[in-house]
């Protein structure tokens, strides 16, 4: 039986620009993983990652590594259109 599900959302100031440069992290991902980025008006973008089960350890630190990828990859995406 598999167990309950995770969500975590992240809500961050950016342009669709970012946001897409976000998106391409999801290509290869296991099917129990899900991350999707987009914009949330004009000034936001917001991610959700989802793990199937909450009881698996592994899941949960995948989960946690996946939100530190995104946090690092938006980070350079805002550094280098900064500096534009």
């Amino acid at each position: 039986m598999a167990g309950q599900g995770c969500v975590a959302e992240i809500v961050l100031p950016g342009s669709r620009e970012i946001a897409a440069s976000l998106e391409p992290d999801n290509l290869e991902t296991p099917s129990w993983l899900r991350v999707t980025c987009s914009p949330s008006g004009e000034t936001a973008i917001r991610c959700i990652i989802e793990i199937d089960d909450c009881r698996d350890s592994k899941r949960i630190l995948s989960m946690r590594n996946t939100i530190d990828d995104l946090l690092r990859s938006y980070k350079a995406a805002v550094e280098v259109l900064e500096r534009g």
